[in-house]
């Protein structure tokens, strides 16, 4: 999945436009669930090829998102598309917040089925948090 970016960042020189990034994605995210915080990283390009993937602009405007995973809270930095700085502040709704941090630790409780499994990393059996 992608962003279909309501203000693409468009680069010409010249009249030639040398790149038109019309698409944003989550590129990648890092969770501390010890610490309930996650922080993901946005970029923006083209999305391209099959099967699809982002191919970041070289204008990309990245942006970065640091939300506390207990009280919803959230901070982005980074670029708009249209160059200036962006600093945003906000709240996320409890609902989807719930659904969220559940998603994550469902995720965690995964990583350490594999870990615990025929992977060798940490042999025993997991139990689920």
């Amino acid at each position: 999945m992608s962003i279909t970016l309501t203000t693409p960042r468009k680069v010409a020189l010249n009249d030639q436009t040398k790149e038109n990034n019309t698409q944003g994605a989550c590129t990648g995210y890092q969770v501390d669930l010890i610490g309930n915080v996650a922080t993901f990283h946005f970029e923006m390009g083209a999305v391209q090829g099959s099967p699809p993937n982002l191919n970041i602009g070289v204008y990309s405007a990245p942006a970065t998102m640091v939300m506390d995973l207990l009280t919803g809270k959230w901070t982005a930095t980074g670029t708009f598309a249209d160059g200036t700085p962006m600093n945003l502040s906000g709240q996320a709704p409890a609902g989807a917040l719930n659904t969220f941090v559940n998603q994550l630790k469902a995720d965690r409780n995964q990583a350490e089925v594999y870990a615990a499994g025929s992977s060798g990393i940490m042999p025993g059996v997991q139990v689920p948090w």
